[in-house]
């Protein structure tokens, strides 16, 4: 009787389907799925990290760029002015170079800005009516500040005596014992920051260092 149940059960497991084939297909599917998230993944980690180096990389670039368009002050801040303890500034005039010997700056006004500032106002200047730009010594005229070369940069026009058909570039005058500054912003590199302070007493001409 045993051996005939034995014999009737293992002929019932040889009708039914085996299960490995199934395990085996979904082992598949598993390893496939992670190997498609896998690689999703990688390249978005791939993707993300060359976007930093591109993104380091132009950073960089603007960097160096603003390095080399740089400028500096060469000497002293002039003032032309009117005699006394009451005295009015007319112009200012001072001399500029490219600090890192790089990339010429152009100093054409319009291109390059002059924003004027002191306790009572705010003013910029933008056009030839503002300032103006000269060539000291050996630098051509062409306005553009290239390596060795000197411009000087004269604010005009601030306060006009004697003629009331002219327009002053100031709406409040510059006088004596007042400190004003100076932002030179060219089209391309770094600002040049200036101030100073007006003396209490001013000559027709006054140095300020």
């Amino acid at each position: 009787m045993t051996s005939i149940r034995g014999n009737f059960l293992q002929r019932l497991r040889s009708l039914l389907p085996s299960q490995r084939g199934i395990t085996g297909l979904e082992t598949a599917i598993v390893l496939i799925a992670f190997v498609v998230v896998s690689s999703v993944f990688a390249f978005a980690a791939l993707s993300t990290g060359l976007f930093s180096a591109d993104k380091a990389k132009d950073t960089i670039q603007a960097g160096l760029a603003e390095t080399r368009g740089s400028m500096e002050l060469k000497g002293s801040v002039v003032l032309t002015s009117t005699v006394g303890t009451t005295g009015v500034v007319s112009n200012i005039a001072f001399q500029v170079s490219n600090a890192a010997g790089g990339e010429a700056i152009d100093l054409t006004p319009g291109k390059t800005i002059i924003k004027y500032n002191d306790e009572t106002q705010s003013r910029i200047f933008d056009a030839d009516s503002g300032f103006t730009v000269t060539p000291i010594g050996s630098a051509d005229s062409d306005k553009l500040l290239e390596l060795k070369e000197i411009y000087q940069i004269d604010i005009i026009n601030l306060h006009i005596t004697g003629d009331s058909t002219s327009k002053n570039n100031l709406l409040n005058t510059l006088g004596t014992n007042t400190t004003f500054s100076l932002e030179i912003i060219p089209p391309r590199g770094a600002v040049l920051f200036i101030e100073r302070t007006t003396p209490v007493y001013m000559d027709i001409s006054t140095s300020l260092d």
